[in-house]
Parts: structure tokens; sequence; C-alpha cells
């Protein structure tokens, strides 16, 4: 194969509308692309519909999406394999920018997170918070890339049993790629995906805390990073630090900018979640953090 895509279905949630954007780019019919979606819940889908090349891994005992992707990636065999999520399916054209960075040999590359709420949706929440700075065209020049639009060469990736046990951390990987190998990812702007992720304001509060904490926890055993203690004393500091980044993405995008505005006590709200959770794991550990995160 010579791409795979890795799809994390996290519960609760319907597969169905993703694997239709997968038809409708034919991902699903392709001889040289196959898909591999782990899900931790019990639906199925019927044998008579399930096209050849999508291939289903029920993960019962995995909580952590980290895991979920690590799982799909290890069955995945591709030469390059590509960190979907099934709450945000691809856009028209997707393939074909993919592989036309597969032909040019591009070791990765990754493509913007464009919002499928309106935005009076309260829904947008989400999107503005965690991947606005993500949409086309860039703001500036980006530390990070998002996780669930993200191509690499398979062979830069971790073994398949640290991948199924350890699961797959977007940031860290990314940060090893570029201090270790000089890699520096490649935007394709061409090559998006649609946020259309629900939730609850009060579990979506409590999945920040959860993976700012699972961050902090993480974020030390790997090359390069500020003085724990350093990261420590600026936690308080995050929640405005964090808003201003979102703003400076979303200004000049009209909508955006109106529902920064409209949902902003919202935002500043996730980002202090965010930020008591980052202070957690550098006080006191993961603690299981990252095995919950959804």
């Amino acid at each position: 194969m010579r791409l795979s895509l890795a799809v994390a279905a996290k519960a609760p949630c319907d597969p169905r509308p993703f694997l239709d954007a997968l038809a409708a780019e034919r991902l699903l019919d392709q001889d040289d692309v196959d898909v591999h979606l782990a899900h931790d819940a019990l639906w199925q889908l019927d044998g008579a519909e399930r096209p050849r090349f999508l291939h289903l891994h029920h993960c019962p005992d995995v909580a952590s999406v980290l895991r979920l992707w690590g799982v799909a990636l290890a069955r995945s065999h591709g030469t390059y394999v590509a960190a979907l999520d099934v709450s945000c399916p691809p856009e028209a054209g997707w393939l074909r920018r993919a592989l036309a960075e597969i032909e040019l040999g591009t070791p990765l590359f990754f493509g913007p997170v464009e919002p499928g709420w309106a935005a009076n949706d309260p829904r947008i929440l989400g999107y503005l918070v965690e991947y606005a700075q993500f949409k086309r065209p860039f703001a500036g020049t980006l530390d990070e890339v998002p996780g669930n639009n993200v191509v690499c060469r398979r062979e830069l990736l971790a073994p398949a049993n640290e991948l199924v046990e350890r699961g797959f951390f977007k940031t860290f990987t990314v940060w090893r790629l570029a201090r270790e190998r000089g890699l520096s990812p490649r935007q394709v702007d061409e090559m998006a995906v649609v946020y259309r992720k629900g939730f609850g304001l009060s579990s979506y509060l409590r999945r920040r805390r959860v993976h700012g904490r699972c961050f902090a926890a993480m974020r030390h055993g790997n090359p390069g990073q500020p003085l724990k203690l350093l990261c420590l004393a600026a936690t308080p500091l995050l929640p405005v630090l964090r808003c201003a980044r979102i703003y400076r993405a979303v200004r000049p995008h009209g909508e955006l900018a109106a529902a920064f505005f409209r949902h902003l006590p919202w935002v500043l709200l996730a980002e202090t979640a965010w930020s008591f959770g980052e202070f957690l794991g550098y006080a006191r550990g993961e603690r299981g953090a990252c095995a919950g995160l959804d």
C-alpha cells in the first residue's frame, strides 16, 4: 500500500458521515490506499456494505484516543500513513493533494482543519479552542500542526508494539522529528478536513483539563523543553496567552472572529481548564490522565 489512513473513532460517534466522505473521495476503492479504523464502541458495520479496503479494529479496553490512533497506525502497512479522526472527514480534493505530496517524496506534511459548525453554534467552541489556528490560509508560522490531519512516512514512527502500548501523540512526535531528524512539516493548504465534533460543555471542560495534564506530564520526556519549574510558574498566564493566540488566528476571518467574541467567556473557561490541567501535570505527573483522553 502506498497510503494508509489511520482513523481514531472514540465513542460516542457515528462513523457513517466520515465513511461517506471517504467514499465521495474514492478513498475506499483505491488499490494503493487502505483505511484502518480503530474504535472502542460496540457498533459494527454490516459486512455487505463494508468496502474491502476498510479494516475495523475493535479496541474495547482502550480508553484513550491516543491509543486508538496507535492501534490504527500499528495495523497499517502503507509506505505513508495519515492520522485522521472520525469526527473530521476530509474535504473534496484531500486524496489528490496527499498523493501529490507523496509523489514528491515529502516526508511529513499536514493540511488545515476547517469549521463544520456555524459561527452561532455553541459546538464551534471546540474548533475555536483546538483548531482555529489551522484554518487556511495559515496565520503566520506554526509551531504546531493539527493532530487529526497529518501524513508522514511510516518509517518515521515508532514500532508497532510501541504505538499500541503508548499510543500516538502527534505533538511530541513532530517535536522529536524536528529535533532529531531536522524535519519541518510542510503545509498543504488544499488538503483540508472538516471539524464536526460534538460535545457537552462540562465534558469538554473536563477533556481540556485532562488533555492539558497529559501534555504537561509527557512534555519533559522530550528533548529541548524549558525547565519544568519555569513551565509550572507560567501556567497562570496561559489562559490569556492562549486566547490571544486564538484571536490572532481568527482575526482575518470575519465569521470566526465574531464567533470568538460571542463565545469568549467559554473560550477563556476552556483555556483555564487546560491551564489547570497543565499545572497538575507539571506538579503531580500524569497519574493516568493520558489513559482517559478522548
